[in-house]
């Protein structure tokens, strides 16, 4: 029997002990990770009371966590996001939508083609059934995209406040 537990579950102080390093690497990963909190908090109430196009607008806008390469930036994000989704409160907004509108108001690429992209796929079942997918690209190259999207044959891609699809 061991007097102390090997690991300790991540409510525990001593689990969120654990976690802290790994998540907040910088002295600006403290006012990030509140910003993208917020944002993960906050998105889906903007959105419903937003025009589309002046939320996509508004997001590319905000200031964003600087790295050294967009691929950099995309590993921060969700560094930061990750422990936010995995909140009891927030775990409904563990959603592809989220992840990538976290991506595309956050990440730094400047000089590279950001685009949000939106899909839905029909399935012929009883009843049918209506999917939805978000995922971010960076110059054509997918982000973070829900797993198959590039098999989906029957994805109908969406076209996004005037951006070309």
């Amino acid at each position: 029997m061991h007097l102390y537990p090997r690991y300790s579950p991540w409510w525990t102080p001593w689990g969120f002990a654990l976690r802290v390093p790994r998540i907040l690497r910088t002295p600006s990963d403290f006012i990030w990770i509140a910003r993208i909190g917020w944002f993960v908090l906050r998105a889906p109430s903007d959105l419903e009371r937003s025009h589309l196009t002046d939320f996509l607008g508004r997001m590319r806008q905000g200031p964003r966590p600087g790295a050294s390469t967009h691929r950099g930036s995309v590993e921060r994000i969700v560094r930061l996001r990750t422990p936010w989704l995995h909140l009891p409160w927030l775990r409904a907004r563990d959603t592809c939508y989220v992840r990538a509108l976290t991506v595309y108001r956050f990440v730094d690429a400047p000089g590279h083609d950001v685009q949000l992209k939106v899909g839905a796929e029909w399935f012929d079942r009883p009843g049918g059934v209506l999917r939805g997918h978000a995922w971010v690209t960076i110059d054509d190259q997918t982000v973070e995209a829900p797993p198959g999207v590039d098999d989906h044959a029957s994805l109908q891609l969406i076209r996004l406040g005037g951006e070309q699809v």
